[in-house]
C-alpha cells in the first residue's frame, strides 16, 4: 500500500514536470507554485528525476533534453555574395561610382605604382636585350676578323723618287672584309689577357666628328652601346694610291668608347681602378689598322673630370701632336702623377702614344677614367716593365677632393719623372 503511493507521488511529479515543459516551450511562464522544488533550484539546469529501481518495476535514469530555441521569425538571413568574375575583379581596382575621396586616391597611387612597374621593367628589359644584340653583333665581327686574320710579315721597304726609303703598305685581308661591312672601319683593337682570353675584341671606326658612333652600331643600326670609334682629328696608317703614308701618324692616337652596365665595350676598363691585381693580368693592348698590328705598353691609367676648369685640368684627350721633347714629357709626366699604380715601363720622346677614354661614375657623369700607353718598340718584350704597385701620391681632379677633404695631393712629394736622367727627383710642378 505504501509503494503503490509512492509511486503515485511520483507519476504525479513526472505529470507536473511534463506540463511545465510545455508551457516553457510554448512561450508561457508556469506558476511558480506549480514548479516542484527541484526544478526551482536548478533553473540554469534541466532537472533530472530519478526513479529507483524495484523488484516490481524498472525505471530508469531520466534526463529531459534542453529544449531548442526557435529562431525569431524576426531575424533575417544572411545573404550569400555572389562571386565576382575575373573581369568584375579587374574592374574593381579602378576608381568606381561611389568610391570615397581617400579610395579613389588610394586605387589611383596603386595603379600609378603598377604602371612605373611596367614601364621601368620595359626599359630595364629592352636596354639589356639591346645591349645582348650589340654583343653578338660585335662577337661575329670579331670571329670573321678572326677567320681571316693573318700572321705579320717583315717590313716591305720602297725607294721613292727623291732617293728616300719608305715603307710599303699592303691592306691586310681581315681590314678588306670590314671595309666591305662599313667604309669607316679604321681598326681592330683587342685587350688580352695574361693566360686567359681577352676581355675584348672589337672594330674601330673613324667619322668626319665624334657624334656619329655615339649610339651607332658598327653595321649601322641603332644601338645604345655605339662603336669604338678614334677621334676624327687623328691620322693612323692613312695610305695613298702609292702605298705610302699619305700623312703622318699623330703622336697621340685616342679612342672612345661606351662604359656599359654589362662590361661591353669598354665597360671592363674600370676594374683597372677598382681591383688592384688588374693591370698586373692586362698590361698590354693590341691595335691593328687596315696595314699594320701595333702593341701598346699601359704606362698610365686614371680618372679625370670631363669639365675641370681648375689648376688640375688635364684633357689629354685633345693633345694630339707634340711641339717638340718637352711638351711630350710636360704630357707623359702629368700622367704619372696621376695614375693609379706605377710601375717601371720606360717613356721615351718619338714613342707613339695610345689613349683609351670611357666614362667613370667615381666624380658622377663628369668622370673620366683614361688609359695611357706608348707602343711597344721593335724587339721589346711587351710585358717587360710592367710590374706595378700603389701609387701613394695620387693627382685627382679638385672636384675629387671636395668629397674627400681628408685626402689631399703634395705636389712636393718625391717623384721620378720621365726624361732626360739630370731632371731633379725631387720635381716641382710649375
Amino acid at each position: 500500500m505504501n509503494d503503490n503511493s509512492n509511486d503515485a507521488e511520483a507519476i504525479a511529479r513526472a505529470e507536473k514536470i511534463k506540463a511545465i515543459r510545455k508551457a516553457i516551450n510554448d512561450g508561457r511562464k508556469p506558476e511558480d507554485a506549480d514548479i516542484p522544488y527541484e526544478v526551482r533550484s536548478h533553473e540554469a539546469l534541466p532537472p533530472v528525476h530519478r526513479v529507483r529501481k524495484s523488484n516490481e518495476n524498472n525505471y530508469a535514469e531520466q534526463r529531459p533534453v534542453p529544449a531548442k530555441k526557435k529562431k525569431s521569425s524576426n531575424s533575417k538571413k544572411k545573404k550569400r555574395k555572389k562571386k565576382k568574375t575575373f573581369w568584375q575583379k579587374i574592374r574593381s581596382l579602378f576608381p568606381e561610382k561611389g568610391d570615397g575621396g581617400l579610395e579613389s586616391t588610394r586605387k589611383i597611387l596603386f595603379l600609378a605604382s603598377i604602371a612605373a612597374i611596367i614601364v621601368c621593367g620595359y626599359m630595364i628589359g629592352d636596354y639589356y636585350l639591346d645591349l645582348w644584340r650589340n654583343s653578338m653583333r660585335n662577337d661575329e665581327i670579331a670571329e670573321l676578323h678572326n677567320t681571316y686574320y693573318e700572321p705579320e710579315t717583315e717590313d716591305r721597304i720602297e725607294i721613292d723618287e727623291n732617293g728616300v726609303p719608305q715603307k710599303y703598305y699592303e691592306l691586310r685581308v681581315p681590314a678588306q672584309k670590314l671595309l666591305d661591312m662599313n667604309p669607316d672601319y679604321v681598326g681592330f683593337i683587342k685587350l688580352p689577357t695574361t693566360g686567359g682570353e681577352p676581355v675584348f675584341e672589337l672594330p674601330v671606326v673613324q667619322a668626319e666628328d665624334n657624334d656619329k658612333y655615339l649610339h651607332l652600331s658598327f653595321k649601322g643600326g641603332d644601338s645604345r652601346a655605339g662603336t669604338l670609334f678614334m677621334d676624327y682629328r687623328n691620322h693612323f696608317d692613312e695610305v695613298g694610291a702609292d702605298h705610302h703614308l699619305a700623312v703622318e701618324n699623330s703622336d697621340n692616337i685616342v679612342i672612345y668608347g661606351h662604359n656599359m652596365a654589362d662590361e661591353s665595350m669598354f665597360g671592363a676598363l674600370k676594374y683597372y681602378y677598382r681591383n688592384s691585381d688588374y693591370y698586373d693580368k692586362h698590361p698590354v693592348i693590341y691595335l691593328e689598322s687596315k696595314y699594320e698590328v701595333y702593341q701598346y705598353k699601359i704606362f698610365a691609367f686614371f680618372i679625370l673630370d670631363a669639365f675641370d676648369e681648375t689648376e688640375t685640368k688635364f684633357d689629354c684627350w685633345n693633345k694630339f701632336d707634340f711641339e717638340n721633347e718637352e711638351d711630350f714629357y710636360k704630357f707623359v709626366n702629368e700622367a704619372k702623377r696621376r695614375t693609379i699604380r706605377t710601375n717601371n715601363i720606360d717613356v721615351k720622346y718619338g714613342d707613339q702614344l695610345l689613349t683609351l677614354s670611357t666614362c667613370n661614375t667615381l666624380l658622377g657623369d663628369n668622370g673620366r677614367l683614361i688609359l695611357l700607353a706608348r707602343q711597344v718598340r721593335e724587339g721589346e718584350d711587351p710585358y717587360e716593365g710592367t710590374e706595378s704597385k700603389a701609387n701613394p701620391n695620387i693627382k685627382f681632379p679638385t672636384m675629387y677632393y671636395r668629397t674627400r677633404t681628408n685626402e689631399k695631393y703634395d705636389p712636393n712629394a718625391e717623384f721620378e719623372p720621365y726624361g732626360p736622367e739630370s731632371k731633379p727627383k725631387n720635381e716641382t710642378e710649375e
